[in-house]
């Protein structure tokens, strides 16, 4: 679950679900049909694959994969993902656990690994199970931006060992954490539609499952490498409720549904499949679909230091983002790989309405001000327009009061 944090990384939590006896058949029968296809042998994948204290793991996503094929389950299978290009690259360093600076809340945890602006996650090592025990930073929903911890009840299963062909997990965990009125920044609370009045606190409550079934096995090839890997796909549900509490006799009352899906709360389901190695540490690929299960949205790999399969460059794709966020009277909007050209830059309220508009001269990597001053606290959506009139970014961003 990489990214529970990102992304509770990639976001990942687990809603409890009921298995009748009914879905538990079909997971059998589905059992036997695989296991019947199996004619030739499949790798076993142990806890050697598990990180530990020093190991720095090399990552690269695509945002926009093509070329990429989710087949159907059984093997031996042959996966050809050397098509895919590099969005962005990541250096995940675990250490011991006890460098973290909130290691004494997480007393059971023997690594940690510290991300942009000291955000930890802590996780515990055994024989059977790497998994995340919780999270110290600015709220990994991304409902609040607020510094908490969050820690996992259970703890959320990472990895799981030996892991073979046809093996099925269903792991669930959930979160129940409670901010003080006080510590939330101004006009976040308004932005959401959420009301005040009376209000000492807010409490965030996340409830999440996920099924874990290996369903194929075989070869996979991406830039730089070619493994053998089992591919287990995984059905994430996630239900991230917000409250907030009033005098008795009402005390917590639930305003989800003001706060809107958009906010980062609701319910939620993520389908995504992980190409797993016997002998490397890194999860070979993790292809995220879109909800049916079908069409890759985007492809986080193994980092050999290679741009393409056929060792051709690939044009780096253009990635915008708006920081700080939430922002205060300036908002800086940071470009990387933007063709050279003219853009308009368009920024609206929630209702719709265009409340913002700049000309930007745009030309790779740069850093553009944007005088968000007289805005209202809230949250906003902004679009980049080429001069051509094609949409070519978009992205939400909120205004402190």
């Amino acid at each position: 679950m990489n990214q529970i944090y990102q992304q509770v990384h990639p976001r990942h939590h687990y809603v409890p679900v009921k298995y009748s006896k009914r879905m538990k058949k079909l997971f059998l029968n589905l059992a036997l049909l695989l296991l019947a296809s199996a004619l030739f042998a499949q790798i076993t994948v142990t806890n050697a694959t598990f990180p530990s204290v020093g190991d720095s793991l090399k990552t690269a996503t695509d945002f926009t994969p093509n070329g990429i094929v989710i087949s159907s389950p059984g093997g031996p299978q042959i996966w050809d993902f050397t098509s895919l290009g590099v969005n962005a690259q990541q250096v995940t360093v675990f250490r011991a656990a006890s460098e973290g600076a909130a290691f004494a809340n997480f007393p059971n945890a023997e690594l940690v690994t510290i991300g942009q602006a000291g955000a930890e996650t802590y996780y515990n090592v055994s024989a059977t199970s790497f998994e995340n025990l919780g999270f110290s930073g600015t709220d990994p929903t991304g409902g609040l931006p607020v510094q908490t911890e969050f820690k996992f009840n259970p703890p959320v299963p990472e990895r799981i060992a030996p892991l073979n062909f046809i093996d099925i997990h269903m792991p669930e965990s959930s979160v129940n954490v409670a901010f003080s009125l006080a510590d939330i920044p101004g006009g976040v609370l308004d932005s959401l539609g959420i009301p005040t009045n009376f209000v000492d606190s807010i409490r965030i409550k996340v409830t999440a499952s996920r099924i874990e079934l290996v369903d194929a096995y075989g070869t996979l090839a991406i830039p730089g490498g070619t493994y053998e890997v089992l591919r287990e796909k995984r059905t994430e549900y996630t239900d991230t409720r917000i409250e907030i509490h009033l005098p008795p006799p009402i005390n917590w009352f639930d305003v989800t549904n003001q706060a809107g899906a958009g906010a980062g709360f609701g319910k939620d389901t993520t389908i995504s499949y992980l190409f797993i190695s016997n002998t490397e540490k890194e999860i070979i690929a993790t292809v995220t679909t879109d909800v049916g299960g079908t069409t890759p949205q985007q492809v986080t790999f193994k980092d050999n230091g290679v741009l393409s399969g056929t060792n051709d460059p690939v044009s780096a794709k253009q990635v915008v983002s708006v920081l700080p966020n939430p922002v205060g009277d300036v908002a800086r909007f940071e470009f990387k790989n933007w063709e050279p050209g003219n853009y308009d830059l368009r920024i609206f309220d929630m209702q719709g309405k265009m409340v913002l508009e700049n000309n930007l001269q745009l030309n790779g990597n740069q850093t553009e001000p944007i005088q968000c001053g007289p805005l209202p606290a809230g949250t906003y959506f902004y679009q980049i327009i080429h001069v051509d009139g094609k949409l070519v970014g978009t992205g939400r961003f909120i205004k402190q009061g």
